[in-house]
């Protein structure tokens, strides 16, 4: 943006540059003035070009840092919620250590251990 404020100020100064040496200087023919003319719009032409090209870049840059921006959101939300849920199984696996050690300690009997063969 800057550079193309830049390049706007210099046109404009060029411009007022030609009008000044026009209204002065009479040895300057209706061919030149045209031939001035028609270099300053062929200038100004491609500085606007330049400046659609570049805006057209920041749009599609723009655009895609937006969309990783929303991938990156729901990566977060997704990691929390697992983050949520795995400290709640880790809990509930707590809980129920307990109350495994609880009835362990209630059960007096003895319980054969059983093998895999």
């Amino acid at each position: 943006m800057v550079a193309f404020a830049l390049a706007l100020l210099m046109g404009t100064a060029v411009y007022f540059r030609i009008w000044a040496r026009q209204s002065t200087d009479p040895s300057f023919t209706v061919d030149d003035r045209e031939e001035l003319r028609r270099q300053f719009e062929r200038a100004n032409l491609e500085a606007m070009d330049e400046s659609a090209e570049w805006r057209m870049k920041y749009d599609t840059e723009f655009a895609k840092n937006k969309q990783l921006q929303d991938d990156l959101l729901k990566a977060k939300a997704s990691l929390s919620t697992s983050t949520k849920r795995f400290d709640l199984l880790k809990k509930d696996n707590e809980v129920l250590k307990r109350q495994i050690e609880i009835m362990k300690r209630q059960c007096n009997c003895t319980v054969p251990v059983l093998t895999q063969e």
